[in-house]
């Protein structure tokens, strides 16, 4: 195993669980510490991530993993206060009816660009159609920008978007981060050649709220969309590890992957049976170029986002909206892109009295910040919180983490991108591919990667 992020701890926990107590299962990692992209920080009140601090509960997955190495009563559920965006000033709700921040009327996003804007979005469906052929893609920001305007990518498209990837809606395509938009377009070019933004939306938009409908009518109360651990993520790696019962080696990097003998020799390490890689793209097309070279071409194509969090802890949450968190547009007066108030979020955070703030920084075409010294960082993150909300208040204890090549970028063919990588990586017999690149950056979607990797190598082993 090589990378003990999530990815790579799942997939040896999943090792030990299909192949037994007897198997030899080894998981290098570079750095001093498992986890990868996930790290919990203990302050003085108790610990808060500072990377990924949440994940949807629709995918099933991850909450499984959780129960069955015993953190079940870790779960905590957010407090259901809405998120805001900052425009001209004033910090306003996030509107409820779009996808993605993509709207199918102008009123549903008033508060946030100009009435011409709105007008614009209003009138999209009575323009020419998309010229769309199912199966295709498209950037995000180029499509919007098209139907609806500059504005509306810069003050809803991005923040949104840049919020989950760390890029903004001109760096994404949208099979890989939309992809329920871009059926949708397929479905319309299907049904009569006739493509709209705001239809597609709409249709999108009144499922949804079919599906609501339903609920209610069951007399269901809706589950919460995330989850968190309130020992942070930082435990369930530790339990995922140790349920895994691997030689863990840290400070270890691989240097290189090469057949040998019937199985693989890792550079500088020795031989191994088989090898899972869950690394970052960029260091999986460097250990996969002698194995599996038509996957590290494909890989040494994705870019990398990079960004920083500044965890802030203050003695009072005094001034502090009742709002889970802000999002901040391209055009907004602040360095930072994003303000999640933890204490505001998360009953169990704010149990411990005081207030937690999060602010985000950096995008992958915008990483000068993060060269920024920590007395800077912290500087901007207070300024920009007393501009967002009017209070001035002042931590009393802080933490600043930087995330170089955080997240991959889903660019325009990502989704094929990576199909193209996972069928070469099929054809060989026992290696495997895991992580972020694959099928979403959330935790979950690690974690899906991770468990698939495993039982890849397990059937590969058994062919043997």
């Amino acid at each position: 195993m090589i990378g003990g992020g999530i990815s790579g701890v799942t997939a040896a926990w999943e090792l030990r669980r299909q192949l037994g107590p007897e198997a030899a299962i080894t998981v290098f990692e570079a750095y001093d510490r498992l986890g990868g992209k996930l790290k919990t920080v203990d302050f003085a009140d108790g610990p808060v991530d500072m990377g990924a601090e949440a994940f949807l509960t629709r995918r099933t997955g991850l909450d499984a993993i959780i129960r069955e190495v015993g953190l079940a009563d870790q779960l905590r559920v957010p407090s259901g206060l809405p998120s805001g965006f900052f425009a001209d000033g004033h910090l306003v709700s996030a509107p409820a009816h779009t996808v993605m921040g993509i709207p199918a009327h102008g009123a549903d996003v008033a508060d946030l660009v100009s009435v011409e804007t709105a007008a614009r979005i209003d009138a999209e469906p009575d323009a020419a159609g998309l010229d769309w052929t199912p199966g295709t893609d498209i950037n995000v920001g180029e499509l919007v920008r098209s139907r609806y305007g500059d504005e509306a990518v810069q003050r809803l498209v991005s923040p949104m978007l840049g919020g989950v990837y760390s890029s903004s809606a001109d760096d994404l395509g949208l099979r890989a981060t939309v992809p329920d938009l871009a059926a949708e377009f397929d479905a319309l070019a299907e049904r009569d050649g006739t493509v709209h933004l705001a239809t597609a939306v709409q249709r999108m938009l009144d499922r949804r709220a079919v599906a609501a409908e339903k609920q209610r009518e069951s007399g269901t109360a809706p589950a919460p969309a995330f989850n968190t651990l309130a020992t942070g993520y930082r435990e369930l790696v530790r339990q995922l590890a140790r349920a895994a019962d691997a030689d863990i080696r840290l400070n270890s990097q691989v240097e290189s992957v090469s057949s040998w003998q019937g199985g693989y020799w890792l550079e500088p390490f020795g031989q191994f049976d088989a090898v899972i890689v869950a690394t970052p793209a960029p260091t999986a097309a460097v250990l996969l170029q002698d194995v599996v070279p038509h996957a590290a071409t494909r890989l040494d194509r994705v870019q990398l986002a990079s960004s920083a969090v500044v965890g802030m802890r203050f003695a009072t949450d005094e001034g502090l909206p009742r709002r889970s968190g802000v999002l901040l547009g391209s055009d907004a007066p602040t360095h930072a892109k994003a303000f999640t108030f933890s204490s505001r979020k998360w009953p169990h955070i704010a149990d411990r009295g005081g207030a937690f703030v999060r602010a985000s920084f950096g995008t992958l075409r915008d990483p000068g910040l993060l060269d920024a010294d920590d007395e800077t960082l912290i500087g901007y993150a207070v300024e920009d919180l007393a501009t967002v909300t009017g209070a001035s208040l002042r931590p009393v204890e802080t933490f600043v983490q930087r995330w170089w090549g955080g997240l991959p970028c889903y660019g325009v063919g990502h989704r094929r991108l990576v199909d193209g990588v996972r069928a070469a990586v099929a054809e060989v017999d026992g290696i495997a591919v895991a992580g972020a690149v694959f099928d979403g950056v959330g935790v979950p979607a690690c974690a899906d990667t991770g468990r698939a990797a495993a039982t890849k190598i397990v059937a590969d082993l058994g062919a043997r």
